[in-house]
C-alpha cells in the first residue's frame, strides 16, 4: 500500500503532465488557426503557454503600489533603511552558516556527515505529498518579496513595469519588473533599499510567521490540547501497528514509548530516534521469572546471538540477565518468558547505566533479532507492544500534537495550519537567505555593488569597484552551485 501511494502521487504528476501536453497542443493549435484573436486573447489576460510551464503578467496593480507607496513616505524610508540595516547584519551569519556548511561537507572524513543548509528538492528530501505546502508557501513568500521591491522601488521614482507569475510545472514563483533604466540616476542608499526590501520583508515575514506558529496552542486551545501526548491521526492501510485490539487506532493518545515520555511531536520523533540508540531493556521482579520462565537448553546461533525459547512459540521471548550490580543474586543468564505479558507487567525500563531498578527488581534485556526493536507505546486508554523497527511508525503513521476536546473540528485542522507556517518560516527564510549572497541573478549581487561604490567611491574607482563585485559574486556562485550540487549527490 506504501507502493500505491507513491503510485497515486505519480499517476498525479502523469495526468498534470498530460494537461499541459493538452494545453501546448490547443496552444500550438489556436496559433495556427486562429493567430491574431488568440494572441489577442493571450495578451489581453497576460497569459504566456510554454514547455510545463505558464506566465501570467498584468499592470493592474501598478496604481495600488503608487497609490500605497506615496502615502506616508517618511515611514516607509524609515522602513526600508531598517531594512538596509537587518540585511546588512543577516548577511554575516548567513555568510558564516555558508563557509561551516562548505568546509564541513568538503572536508568532513566522515561519509554519513549531513549539511545543515540544504537545497529543498521534492520527492529527496521533501515528501512528494507535500508539495502542496512548498508550492503554496513558495508562491507567498515570492509575493511578498517583490512586492518589498515594488514598494521601495515606486518609493525611490524608479517605475514598476509589472507583476507577473510563473508556474514551472506545478511549483509558482512571484516576480517584479522594475524599470532599470531609472536605477543608475538615483543615489546609492536609494538603491540598496531597494536591492534590501526583499530580503527585508522576507525576515519580517519569518518572524512574524513564527511568532504565529508559537501562538497556535493558545489559538487552539479552545477545541484542542497540547503539550500531554500526540494523537494518532492518520494510519497507513498497510501499517503493522494497524489493528484494533492489540494494536494502535485513529484518535489514540500516546505519552510515552518506553520510558521516554512524550509531550508533543517533537518528543514522539525524539523518542523513536533513542529507541534505535538506546536498546531497551525491563525492570522485572524475580517472583516473575521463576514462575513464568520457559527455558529450553540454550542454542549459541552465531553473531552473538543466543537462544533460550522454544521456536515454536513464537509468543515467548528470550531476556538477557544485564544487571551486573546484582550479580549475586541466584537467576539465570538467559530467561525465555512470554514477551507481551513481560513488557505489560514491567512498568519501568533500566536502558541507562547504572540500572535504575529498585532493590527488588532486576534488569532484563530482550534478545532480538536484527534490526528489530521492542518497543511499549503508553497510551491513554491501552498499552502497545511492538516488535519491530521505529522507521514503521515513521513511515505508517501520522500523529498531531493537538488532541482533540469536542469532534466540532477535525484534527487536521491544526495539522494543516501548522504545517503551512512552518514552511512559510522555512521558505522565506530560505529565500532571504539565497537572495542575500553575492550570486548571479539573486539581490546580493547588486547589494555588493551599490555598496562597494558608496564605501570605496573615494580610495577607487568605479570600474575597480564593479570589477572587484563581478569577481566576488563569480566565486560565491560557483561555490554556492558546487556546494548545492554536492549535496543533493549526498540525500540520493
Amino acid at each position: 500500500m506504501f507502493i500505491s501511494t507513491s503510485m497515486d502521487i505519480l499517476y498525479i504528476l502523469l495526468l498534470i503532465a498530460g494537461g499541459y501536453c493538452i494545453l501546448l497542443f490547443f496552444d500550438f493549435f489556436f496559433k495556427s488557426c486562429a493567430h491574431y484573436p488568440y494572441l489577442h486573447l493571450l495578451d489581453g489576460l497576460g497569459l504566456k503557454i510554454s514547455y510545463f510551464s505558464i506566465n501570467w503578467k498584468t499592470k493592474a496593480l501598478n496604481r495600488l503600489i503608487i497609490k500605497w507607496g506615496n502615502t506616508k513616505p517618511l515611514f516607509w524610508r524609515t522602513w526600508f533603511d531598517i531594512g538596509i540595516i537587518s540585511s546588512l547584519l543577516f548577511f554575516p551569519i548567513t555568510l558564516y552558516l555558508l563557509v561551516v556548511n562548505i568546509l564541513d561537507l568538503f572536508l568532513s572524513s566522515s561519509t554519513t556527515a549531513q549539511p545543515l543548509i540544504t537545497p529543498i528538492i521534492p520527492g529527496v528530501n521533501l515528501p512528494v505529498s507535500e508539495v502542496g505546502y512548498y508550492g503554496i508557501t513558495l508562491l507567498i513568500c515570492t509575493v511578498v518579496h517583490e512586492f518589498g521591491h515594488a514598494f521601495a522601488a515606486t518609493l525611490e521614482d524608479v517605475g514598476v513595469l509589472e507583476f507577473g507569475c510563473n508556474i514551472y510545472f506545478i511549483i509558482p514563483v512571484a516576480y517584479v519588473s522594475l524599470n532599470s533604466e531609472n536605477l543608475p540616476a538615483i543615489k546609492l542608499r536609494q538603491q540598496l533599499r531597494i536591492f534590501t526590501a526583499g530580503i527585508w520583508h522576507n525576515i519580517v515575514l519569518a518572524c512574524v510567521v513564527y511568532l504565529l506558529y508559537c501562538s497556535l496552542p493558545s489559538i487552539f486551545s479552545t477545541f484542542f490540547e497540547y503539550g500531554n501526548g500526540v494523537s494518532v491521526s492518520k494510519i497507513m492501510p498497510h501499517s503493522p501497528l494497524r489493528d484494533p485490539s492489540k494494536g494502535l487506532s485513529e484518535g489514540d493518545v500516546i505519552t510515552a514509548i518506553n520510558n521516554c515520555g512524550i509531550r508533543d511531536e517533537n518528543d514522539w520523533y525524539n523518542c523513536l530516534s533513542n529507541t534505535i540508540i538506546l536498546i531497551p531493556a525491563v525492570c522485572i521482579q524475580s517472583d516473575f521469572v521463576h514462575t513464568r520462565d520457559e527455558s529450553v537448553p540454550l542454542k549459541h546461533l552465531g553473531a552473538g546471538f543466543v537462544e533460550c525459547c522454544d521456536p515454536k512459540n513464537t509468543k515467548n521471548l528470550c531476556f538477557e540477565f544485564i544487571d551486573t550490580e546484582n550479580n549475586e543474586l541466584a537467576l539465570p543468564g538467559h530467561v525465555c518468558l512470554p514477551g507481551r505479558i513481560t513488557m505489560e507487567h514491567s512498568i519501568v525500563f533500566c536502558t541507562e547505566s547504572p540500572h535504575s531498578c529498585s532493590s527488588d527488581m532486576y534488569c532484563f534485556k530482550p534478545i532480538l533479532p536484527n534490526n528489530t526493536y521492542l518497543l511499549k507505546m503508553i497510551s491513554k486508554t491501552k498499552n502497545v507492544i511492538y516488535i519491530g523497527h521505529p522507521t514503521d511508525l515513521f513511515q505508517t503513521i501520522e500523529i498531531s500534537s493537538y488532541i482533540s476536546k469536542t469532534n466540532i473540528f477535525s484534527i487536521q485542522l491544526p495539522n494543516i495550519v501548522t504545517k503551512l507556517v512552518k514552511y512559510i518560516v522555512i521558505i522565506s527564510l530560505g529565500l532571504a537567505f539565497l537572495n542575500i549572497q553575492p550570486v548571479k541573478s539573486m539581490d546580493g549581487q547588486y547589494i555588493l555593488s551599490a555598496l562597494g561604490l558608496l564605501i570605496f567611491k573615494n580610495k577607487f574607482s568605479n570600474r575597480q569597484i564593479i570589477q572587484t563585485s563581478n569577481v566576488i559574486t563569480w566565486i560565491t556562485t560557483i561555490l554556492l552551485t558546487t556546494y548545492l550540487i554536492y549535496s543533493f549527490i549526498l540525500m540520493l
